[in-house]
């Protein structure tokens, strides 16, 4: 299995933004995502944060988007986005990716990683594993507006 992250270059944008908006109009995400609106979301991706492309024996199965710049002063990288093909998902490809990202973002001096997951047991599974655990520091409420 080979796995590479590449930084995200132009022409990959399309491919993300389609494995984008097919893998977040799905269970448990449900989100009815336009071709066009993904589009214009990678991009926005691609200018503000570390957008990666996912690569598995050469071809583009997801994509994950890094900011270093959410929290504290340069320690802690947030991951805004990540999704994987759905036929590449439980095959180690994200478990993968994930480990060397904290090995090379440690050798830049970071201390954390710190992400927003949805209350989905298969999704908090897959981060427990990877030593997530509940933020001491952080704590997501949300408003429903009426």
């Amino acid at each position: 299995m080979k796995i590479k992250l590449i930084k995200s270059v132009k022409k990959d944008l399309p491919v993300i933004a389609k494995v984008y908006r097919t893998e977040m109009s799905k269970p448990p995400y449900n989100e009815n995502w336009s071709f066009k609106k993904a589009l214009d979301k990678v991009k926005s991706m691609n200018e503000s944060f570390e957008l990666f492309t996912i690569f598995y024996n050469k071809n583009i199965v997801g994509l994950i988007a890094l900011n270093p710049k959410t929290f504290g002063p340069g320690t802690t990288i947030f991951i805004e986005e990540f999704a994987i093909k759905k036929e590449f998902q439980n095959k180690g490809v994200g478990t993968t990716l994930l480990k060397n990202s904290f090995k090379e973002y440690k050798k830049k001096g970071r201390k954390s990683f710190v992400t927003i997951i949805n209350n989905y047991p298969k999704i908090q599974n897959f981060y427990r594993k990877l030593g997530f655990k509940n933020s001491k520091r952080y704590l997501l409420i949300e408003k429903k507006l009426k």
